[in-house]
C-alpha cells in the first residue's frame, strides 16, 4: 500500500500543537486540502514520482500529436507503436531543413519524435500516422483529489515532506511574523525532504 494522507495530517497537528478534539484550530478539511496541495506542489519539484503509462491513438495523417488524458500534466516520453517498433527522438529543425515536405510523406508506423518546445503535451511524429495508430506514452499524471484514508500509489518515503508542507500552510494562514518565519522554513524542508525522497 501506497502513502495516505490521514497520518500527515494527524503528524501536523501534532506539531501546530492542535490536537484538542473538538476544538480544532484547523478542520480536518482545510488539512486535507493542505495535504492534496502538497501533492500538487510535489508534481514541480519530484515529476517521476507521478509517471503513468498510456495508449492514444494518433489524429490520422497529422505529424503533430498531443497527449490526449486528462489528466497529463507533461509528456515524459514517447515510447513505441503498439505491438510495433520503439520510436526514436529526432531533430525536428534538422528535418524541416533537409526534408521541408516531411508532413506529407506517405503515411506509415512511426518511426520518430521530437517534442514540442512551447507546449508540454503536444509532440511530433514521423511518418505521418496511418488511421487508427496506437502509441504507448509515458507521461506525468496531475496527481487526484484523495480522501484522508485513499492509497495515492506514492511512495510513503513522502510523507514527512507533505507533514511539512500542511505546517507551512497553517502557519501561513496565521499573520504573526514568528508564525510567517516558521512556515517558510517548514516549505524550505518540504522541498528538501522530497529531492531526497526514494
Amino acid at each position: 500500500m501506497g502513502l495516505t494522507l490521514q497520518p500527515a495530517v494527524a503528524e501536523a497537528r501534532t506539531i501546530i500543537n492542535d490536537t484538542a478534539v473538538g476544538a480544532y484550530r484547523y478542520s480536518d478539511v482545510d488539512l486535507l486540502q493542505y495535504a492534496n496541495d502538497a501533492l500538487d506542489q510535489a508534481l514541480k519539484v519530484v515529476p517521476n514520482f507521478f509517471y503513468a503509462w498510456g495508449e492514444m491513438t494518433c489524429a490520422t495523417g497529422e505529424t503533430m500529436q498531443a497527449v490526449s488524458f486528462a489528466d497529463a500534466h507533461v509528456l515524459g516520453d514517447a515510447i513505441r507503436v503498439k505491438n510495433g517498433n520503439a520510436l526514436r527522438p529526432f531533430d525536428k529543425l534538422a528535418m524541416d531543413a533537409f526534408n521541408p515536405n516531411w508532413h506529407y510523406d506517405t503515411a506509415a508506423a512511426a518511426e520518430n519524435w521530437a517534442r514540442v518546445s512551447d507546449d508540454p503535451v503536444r509532440f511530433w511524429i514521423y511518418p505521418p500516422p496511418p488511421a487508427s495508430q496506437v502509441l504507448e506514452v509515458m507521461y506525468v499524471k496531475v496527481p487526484a483529489e484523495y480522501a484522508a484514508a485513499d492509497d495515492t500509489g506514492l511512495p510513503t518515503t513522502m510523507l514527512p515532506a507533505i507533514v511539512d508542507y500542511i505546517v507551512y500552510m497553517a502557519e501561513s494562514r496565521d499573520d504573526e511574523h514568528v508564525n510567517s518565519t516558521r512556515a517558510a522554513q517548514f516549505f524550505a524542508s518540504f522541498t528538501l525532504k522530497l529531492k531526497g525522497a526514494p
